[in-house]
């Protein structure tokens, strides 16, 4: 089965294209600090586009440490074969410690009863575990803070046996705003807490800070290593600065199309109601058209009565709230409209950003709430792959 011709499908289906994904990957290689390494982000199942074969598609394009959010997306990679680094970014329960072991995966180190119990259970098995400690330069979410209070607790962690300290890391809360004070500043932390630590004798292989808007916008900042996340589906972070120029710099292309099909069509009098509350009621003849997608497969109940999306390449109108396994359009001015027809609900010409934008929203939200029920195909070198 081909599908980037035949469009088989059952009744809704993601499409993601592995060949958009590796371009998007070169491009932002391209593009960062000479012996920079670009980290890529696949968390939340590769934000929605399949954590395992995204995660393969950018190996084989180059990447070579990988980020997620928790300890099972990470045992999801290594089962799959991935033997690279993994690096969790957040939070990790004690109770997994044995599993990052077991797994040789980095975890982000911002607490010392952690650590300790860390290099406990790494002591015990023999083994040495690479960390990565995590720095609140202004995010105010997790890491240690950027002050002084914090290097002794650092350095000591940092001893600790059975304990490497690879990388050290931070994020940038508006990197992707024009509040560019605010991401110096946080920069400016992050290199004089590196600096303390130097002067105690600590020292990093991998110093890294820059998400997506900061690997654009901030190349001075790039240092050892990037963390590239919405850029490599093919998005900018939503109302990013200079956003015609990046794009064409980037040359970024969405990796997601999100499909469903026409399953029923009817023609309805004028006043008759469609769906859940009567929220619509038809101003003349209306002929509605019935898509097997809903707010169970991710489409956002917000998006009805008057959401747009594409059929026979025009823009139609959701009419009536989304159910949570179908919805309706008016498909009124499409005269050979029929059963079987395929609805474009994510596409290169409306894509998730323009979804967003309707729900006043992030892209990122978008394709991570396409849910888990809905066909995924991969497509590699313009061919359907298993």
């Amino acid at each position: 089965m081909n599908m980037a011709t035949t469009e088989q499908f059952d009744r809704t289906c993601v499409k993601i294209s592995l060949d958009n994904l590796k371009s998007n990957y070169t491009n932002i290689c391209k593009n960062v600090s000479e012996g920079c390494e670009v980290m890529v982000v696949v968390k939340a199942n590769a934000y929605g586009h399949g954590a395992v074969k995204c995660a393969r598609a950018l190996r084989e394009a180059g990447a070579r440490s990988f980020c997620v959010a928790t300890v099972d997306e990470a045992i999801e990679l290594r089962d799959a074969g991935m033997n690279d680094r993994i690096l969790i970014l957040g939070f990790i329960d004690s109770n997994r410690i044995d599993d990052l072991i077991k797994y040789d995966i980095n975890p982000a180190v911002y607490d010392k009863t952690f650590a300790k119990k860390l290099s406990e259970e790494a002591v015990r098995q023999g083994k040495t575990v690479d960390i990565h400690i995590k720095i609140d330069t202004g995010m105010s979410r997790i890491g240690f803070m950027a002050d002084t209070t914090s290097v002794e607790d650092v350095v000591e962690i940092c001893n600790y046996p059975g304990i490497n300290s690879y990388g050290i890391f931070s994020h940038f809360a508006s990197a992707d705003t024009n509040d560019d004070e605010y991401t110096m500043q946080q920069f400016s932390k992050f290199s004089n807490f590196i600096t303390a630590l130097e002067t105690k004798g600590v020292k990093f292989s991998m110093r890294h800070i820059c998400n997506s808007a900061g690997i654009m916008r901030f190349p001075q900042m790039h240092l050892d290593g990037v963390r590239a996340g919405i850029i490599l589906y093919g998005y900018l972070p939503q109302g990013c600065p200079q956003e015609e120029e990046l794009k064409e710099k980037m040359k970024l292309r969405p990796a997601m199309t999100w499909l469903t099909r026409v399953i029923h069509v009817k023609e309805v009098d004028e006043g008759t109601t469609v769906s859940y509350g009567r929220h619509f009621k038809a101003p003349a003849k209306t002929k509605v058209a019935t898509c097997a997608a809903g707010y169970a497969d991710g489409l956002n109940r917000r998006l009805s009565n008057g959401f747009t999306v594409r059929v026979k390449d025009k823009d139609v109108k959701i009419i009536g709230n989304i159910c949570m396994d179908m919805f309706m359009i008016d498909a009124t001015e499409l005269d050979d409209i029929k059963v079987g027809d395929v609805v474009s609900l994510v596409s290169e010409e409306n894509d998730a950003t323009y979804m967003a934008d309707y729900l006043d929203t992030i892209n990122y939200e978008i394709t991570c709430g396409v849910s888990l029920r809905v066909e995924k195909f991969f497509i590699d070198n313009g061919r359907v792959i298993e």
